[in-house]
């Protein structure tokens, strides 16, 4: 053990790098310096290939899944992101003092909330991070999150839940009508954007609810209401007017509607949007611990407004980056086209944006944006197992760009079938001829 604590430190005295691992949902827990990186499932952690590696709660404790936290001043300015600066700035002072010298480079890497994270220090201090690795970002989260209430509102409705046999049903369907448009038959959906499955396919005779095997005209007007994209009266902080849909009818998403309808006050059995959103509505808008959240509106007066803007203004990121491309700094985002919390088309829009301020050009030069079909939020018909830190380093350390990068499916059962990892907005289209589980079988095309 002795001889192991030596080599490790000296390996991170050699290398004299950092990885701030970021966090997820309303955080809450310290995440650990051994931890990984997402979508690295059994591959090396930062700490093992000789990292200092560092993380936070954020500055309070509870559920990633709950933000009473947010009654409390500091508390939900640290979570906005002031905790992110306030952590690496005392883990550069003591990883000076204990190895003589503060990092060389220093990456920050997470998935969903800890995804919008880890742009935010790209955003917010350029000049203090090398690289950034963020999945399924929840870069404009207030959106997000307002989108969630308002989802929850309508999945409210008399009868507009669907029961997990009903989102099955619905999943199940779309990957049938769907799956061979790539060309190959594997549980699926690579061409998203030719999908187009209609629910009322699965409409139950007459509307009423006869059984799982069909969908009420109420339980498609819930499904619908994750496939409809928010639309706000105002812009936000950041630039967004609204938020994203979910690919529910074209993506095989797995619906996150829980075991139990909609109901305040929520419990966590429910639809993720609906105990997310009720923290949103009643913590950080109204502050206000009884407030009815299905009586949210965007408009409902002035307030509202005024503090969602200025809860964008300190959570959302600007798509714009270009100190942080002037640095050097490099960012990869990876999203998951079948995840059924944070809509891929959230990362599209962040990615268009990023070129409308930036150009193509200089975006390719310090950005590349990827997405997996079949991914979900971590897990999926394709679980990604990708090796972000190494393809992260060499753009930073050699100048190597990315470029021809597989990914491994990491669900035990898929004998680590591999595809092409294609760069946005081009997808996996399968030859016609070789193995269907090789990547080599397949082209990444427009």
């Amino acid at each position: 053990h002795k001889e192991y604590r030596r080599q490790r430190q000296m390996c991170i005295r050699d290398s004299r790098k950092a990885m701030q691992l970021t966090g997820g949902g309303y955080d809450g827990s310290v995440i650990a310096g051994n931890g990984n990186a997402p979508g690295a499932s059994g591959l090396a952690t930062p700490l093992a290939r000789g990292y200092a590696a560092f993380g936070s709660d954020s500055g309070h404790s509870s559920s990633a899944a709950e933000a009473s936290f947010a009654l409390n001043d500091e508390a939900l300015e640290n979570y906005f992101g002031d905790q992110l600066r306030k952590t690496r700035d005392v883990a550069v002072k003591l990883i000076a003092r204990r190895y003589g010298a503060a990092p060389v480079r220093t990456y920050a890497a997470g998935g969903s909330g800890g995804g919008r994270e880890a742009l935010y220090v790209a955003d917010r201090w350029p000049a203090l991070y090398d690289g950034v690795i963020a999945y399924f970002p929840a870069w404009s989260l207030t959106g997000m999150l307002t989108n969630y209430a308002i989802t929850s509102k309508a999945l409210a409705a008399p009868g507009a839940w669907s029961n997990p046999a009903k989102q099955q049903l619905l999943t199940r369907s779309v990957v049938a009508a769907c799956d061979a448009l790539d060309g190959a038959t594997d549980g699926v959906i690579s061409k998203v954007s030719a999908c187009a499955f209609d629910p009322a396919t699965l409409a139950c005779p007459g509307g009423a609810d006869t059984g799982d095997g069909c969908l009420s005209t109420a339980q498609i007007s819930g499904f619908r209401a994750y496939a409809t994209p928010l639309k706000l009266p105002y812009p936000l902080a950041n630039g967004t007017d609204g938020y994203a849909a979910l690919n529910i009818f074209n993506g095989g998403v797995i619906p996150a509607m829980g075991s139990s309808a909609p109901a305040t006050p929520s419990r966590f059995d429910m639809a993720f949007a609906t105990y997310i959103g009720e923290s949103f509505v009643k913590y950080m808008v109204y502050r206000d611990a009884s407030y009815d959240p299905f009586l949210f509106a965007v408009d409902a007066n002035g307030y509202v407004q005024q503090r969602l803007r200025y809860i964008s203004s300190r959570l959302d990121i600007d798509p714009d980056l270009s100190a942080f491309a002037n640095k050097g700094g490099k960012v990869l985002i990876v999203h998951g086209m079948a995840d059924p919390l944070i809509p891929a088309g959230s990362s599209e829009e962040f990615y268009r944006r990023a070129v409308a301020a930036m150009g193509s050009e200089r975006v390719s030069a310090f950005l590349k944006y990827y997405e997996v079909p079949g991914y979900g939020h971590g897990s999926g018909a394709y679980d990604v197992r990708l090796d972000s830190v190494d393809a992260l380093e060499r753009w930073v350390e050699q100048g190597v760009a990315p470029s021809g990068l597989t990914v491994t499916d990491a669900n035990a059962g898929n004998n680590g079938r591999t595809r092409p990892l294609c760069e946005y907005p081009a997808w996996p289209r399968y030859d016609g001829t070789g193995d269907v589980d090789r990547a080599s079988s397949f082209s990444c095309v427009r």
